[in-house]
This record gives structure tokens, C-alpha cells and sequence, in this order.
């Protein structure tokens, strides 16, 4: 996606994005509300981090941040709210928002809920989810 076809609450996230990272994120667009929400409570934090990267990586956001321009600086409450997004986005259907599972399509793990699932398979077996 270019940059300019983010949605408002996804530019604000692009816009952090450190220097010599690309400016995308590289997640489908189900997690968007997650990451708005994740963004928001990560301002209230520390106003200032900073992102790295923000990627879907075996069925599960992987999202690295820095509560500041320092890569060294370290704060609990910061890592903490990143890592329960992450859990969340393992129940969180990438394509739709809705509860989803993660399932091994062509090799992919991808979190999909059952009507996503059934159109990237082409079935209506729910009962093998990875």
C-alpha cells in the first residue's frame, strides 16, 4: 500500500517511523482498528516513541517500537501494551477485525475468522485451526 492510502489513524503511525525504515506497514488492514488502539494507549505512555517496524510474522503482529529516539531506554508499561496487542492479534481476523483463529494456508500462517478462512480454502471445515 503507498503511503498516502493509509487511512488517518494509520498515517499518524507511518509518521513515527524512524529514520531509514520504510514508511509502510506491512499488516492487512483487519488489525488497523487494533493498531489505533494500541497507538493510542502507547502515546499516553510515552508521547514521543518511536516504530521501528510493523509486520504480520507467523500469524501474529510483531510490532517494534522504542518508548523514545534512545533504543536503549527501557520501559515496562510500554513493552507490556505491545505485547498484549500482539496476543490480541492472534484472535483477530487480519483481513476483517472480527474473532478469528490462525490457520497454515499454503505454507502462510494467517489469522482469519471462519468466513475469510472459507474463502482463502475454499471450504467450510472450521475444525482445523493451527
Amino acid at each position: 500500500m503507498e503511503q498516502s492510502e493509509y487511512p488517518p489513524d494509520m498515517q499518524r503511525l507511518i509518521d513515527r517511523i524512524a529514520p531509514g525504515w520504510p514508511p509502510i506497514l506491512d499488516v492487512s488492514s483487519g488489525w488497523y482498528p487494533l493498531l489505533a488502539r494500541l497507538d493510542a494507549h502507547l502515546r499516553t505512555i510515552t508521547p514521543g516513541y518511536v516504530l521501528q517496524q510493523c509486520k504480520s510474522k507467523f500469524g501474529s503482529l510483531s510490532f517494534y517500537a522504542t518508548p523514545s529516539d534512545d533504543v536503549s531506554e527501557y520501559n515496562e508499561e510500554f513493552n507490556d501494551a505491545i505485547r498484549a496487542a500482539e496476543w490480541e492479534s492472534i484472535e483477530t481476523c487480519e483481513v476483517c477485525g472480527a474473532p478469528g483463529a490462525q490457520y497454515v494456508i499454503n505454507l502462510w500462517v494467517s489469522v482469519l475468522c471462519p468466513e475469510h478462512h472459507d474463502r482463502a480454502t475454499g471450504t467450510t471445515d472450521h475444525t482445523d485451526p493451527k
